[in-house]
């Protein structure tokens, strides 16, 4: 077997509780941002009140007209949009460190997508007016925000990019590669890709249909580059794996 490197984003860690923030997130940037953004951190981290989801139990409603904000303190959520034919469809991913429902606490606006925990998971629930005296009120605060947006729409335009174009196997290859960077953690089999999507999950988070993903990942596996199950995807040569993200051409 031979993982290879890939080279997996540094994480913060929670210096109270031994935590990974994942890079980007909101905690993240607010522990890159010197005193002021640990003053800050904890400012948040004592706003609104505490709140364990359940894995699979929905956090966020589309269109729902709620305003509160979730700053995620473990684990994993799953955004996602729903199709014309009434379809969930996988659109991004939400880890340690970050919010959800951050818009509709800016503009009042309708929630824009679902969110649900990908697994049990800690949150505290803030309120609108709680979180916009937070993110006003404080220059760190601000400039963590900041960031944080930017880098949600840097990575939504990388990956409208890459997983839209080619052959479902490249889109796949590459799909599992950006989140093994983010998330991933290597295991004696190889490097886990985190979170654990299904076969239907992968398929809309590269716009394809679920059946050619099945396919894909079974090609994949046939040729030693990863091992796959329920919710469980393992990288077994990233540079392997590399290769087939390379491939080019339509199908």
């Amino acid at each position: 077997m031979s993982v290879g490197e890939i080279p997996t984003r540094r994480r913060t860690a929670h210096p109270a509780q031994g935590l990974d923030w994942a890079v980007g997130s909101l905690l993240h940037e607010l522990a890159r941002s010197g005193p002021g953004g640990a003053e800050a951190r904890l400012a948040l981290e004592r706003c609104g009140t505490a709140r364990v989801y359940a894995r699979g139990e929905t956090m966020l409603f589309a269109h729902a007209r709620d305003t509160f904000v979730l700053l995620m303190l473990d684990g994993f959520a799953k955004v996602t949009l729903t199709d014309a034919s009434g379809v969930p469809v996988l659109i991004d991913v939400r880890a340690a460190g970050d919010v959800v429902g951050e818009t509709a606490a800016f503009d009042g606006g309708p929630r824009s997508a679902t969110v649900t925990a990908a697994q049990s998971l800690h949150a505290r629930r803030i309120s609108q007016e709680e979180w916009l005296q937070w993110a006003t009120g404080n220059p760190a605060a601000a400039r963590a925000v900041m960031r944080n947006q930017t880098h949600r729409g840097r990575t939504a335009s990388r990956r409208r990019q890459d997983f839209v174009s080619g052959p479902v196997i490249a889109r796949m290859a590459r799909a599992a590669l950006d989140l093994a960077e983010q998330y991933g953690t290597r295991e004696r089999d190889g490097l886990r890709v985190r979170p654990g999507l299904t076969q239907a999950e992968w398929g809309g988070f590269i716009g394809a249909k679920e059946r050619r993903v099945h396919h894909a990942l079974h090609e994949l596996a046939d040729a030693g580059v990863i091992t796959f199950g329920r919710c469980r995807l393992v990288i077994r040569s990233v540079p392997r794996l590399r290769e087939y993200a390379a491939i080019g051409g339509e199908e």
